[in-house]
């Protein structure tokens, strides 16, 4: 049966709820039509009373996705993670991470002329504007600090910890510098329930189809034509947050040259639900890209008593050696083999779409929304737009997207 709406979603992960929910809030009627299930790299799964993410999730309290969803009264529940905690390993051994002046002081990380140069980076970050870093790479910023060897090895782990890219060359420093900032200045939450908290309330307000494929988008005298396996959606507008652009490519039907925007940031994921909370919960790999971090407590994601624990390696390879590594990294982390209650292994997840590479301009280089080559049709995800990385650009993109969806339909001058 044929369907006529406002302006339909493709893709219900966080960028089109976002969207679906902001184009909702301005008045439109909306319609989400998800390929799967909904929440995308956002839904969660239970078992055996244990909460998973896909993969380890922390919601930055600062970003652009934050204020999105303040604007749609969406207030996210959970708690910080300690990082009076946080270890770092280095050849097997453990150390206090520096994450602030204390802790630097205290952390055999890093030697006295090391200590004093990483505070000098870190007391000079809040001040830096990382527009004046469009156009270079991640590594060359960190080249250009002089820092001794050691120093650098820590810059680099708490990027992987900001950003998810293990790759400095493809990451430009534009990104990074104000990833780090927004880390230090807000921090970030763990989710009660995990992120599904977050994928329902934008949902609440707006009809959202599952297992809904759409083939084709047809443009049809000022309307669009989405053609599914169950008949036709009509629509005035369409935004399209399918995941990343060759998915997204496939859809339009006059695809842009958008060049080449890098492969997808992959990470390996180990899921687990155990029977304590291990100590110490959270290390984070200096000399290798691995981190474990246990999400709850202090969220509460496990039975009383348990507790659920994220390990993944920055930059998936093979399913045989990451796994190896995992494991190696979980015992490191406090978790024996008898502690685990049940577990789940993603050997490769995408956990962005593309990083904001540095040849490209960085952040403000990747692919506006209306970069679609067809008017009335907006893009969201997480490559798309100048605000914010992971789930923030996912989210500001959807709003981005949903406004300008919105303006033309008051162009038009029948307004939703």
């Amino acid at each position: 049966m044929d369907t006529h709406t406002d302006i339909v979603v493709v893709g219900a992960g966080l960028a089109g709820l976002s969207a679906a929910a902001t184009a909702a809030a301005g008045g439109a009627r909306v319609v989400v039509l998800e390929a799967h299930r909904s929440g995308g790299r956002a839904r969660t799964t239970a078992r055996r009373g244990f909460v998973w993410n896909l993969g380890a999730h922390a919601l930055y309290l600062g970003g652009p996705g934050a204020a999105v969803l303040a604007s749609l009264g969406v207030t996210p529940r959970g708690a910080p993670p300690p990082l009076g905690r946080y270890l770092g390993s280095r050849g097997g051994g453990l150390h206090r991470l520096p994450t602030g002046p204390a802790s630097l002081l205290r952390s055999g990380l890093l030697g006295t002329r090391s200590k004093a140069q990483l505070a000098a980076v870190l007391a000079r970050l809040p001040r830096l504007s990382p527009d004046d870093f469009e156009g270079i790479s991640t590594r060359r910023w960190i080249d250009d600090q002089g820092l001794r060897p050691d120093a650098v090895a820590v810059v680099l782990a708490l990027l992987r910890l900001g950003t998810y890219c293990a790759d400095p060359d493809a990451l430009g420093a534009d990104a990074a510098v104000a990833q780090m900032q927004l880390a230090a200045a807000s921090g970030v939450r763990y989710l009660d329930g995990g992120w599904a908290q977050l994928t329902d309330a934008l949902a609440a307000g707006v009809e959202v189809r599952t297992t809904a494929p759409v083939r084709s988008i047809e443009p049809a005298a000022g309307r669009f034509e989405l053609v599914g396996d169950d008949g036709r959606v009509v629509a005035r507008q369409v935004v399209i947050a399918v995941g990343g652009p060759a998915a997204t490519r496939q859809l339009l039907p006059d695809p842009p040259d958008w060049g080449d925007l890098g492969a997808p940031v992959t990470a390996a994921c180990l899921d687990l639900g155990v029977s304590r909370p291990p100590l110490p919960g959270y290390v984070l790999g200096i000399d290798a890209p691995l981190y474990a971090t246990t999400q709850g407590p202090p969220a509460h994601q496990a039975p009383a008593g348990a507790a659920v624990v994220g390990v993944l390696r920055y930059g998936a390879r093979s399913a045989a050696e990451d796994r190896e590594e995992l494991d190696a990294h979980r015992r490191l982390a406090g978790v024996a083999d008898d502690d685990v209650v049940v577990e789940r292994f993603l050997a490769s997840m995408t956990v962005a779409s593309t990083a904001p590479r540095p040849e490209r301009g960085g952040m403000r280089g990747r692919p506006a929304p209306d970069a679609t080559g067809t008017p009335g049709i907006h893009l969201a995800g997480d490559w798309v737009g100048p605000d914010g990385l992971l789930a923030d650009a996912a989210l500001a993109s959807g709003a981005a997207a949903a406004r300008r969806a919105l303006t033309a339909l008051d162009r038009t001058g029948s307004p939703p």
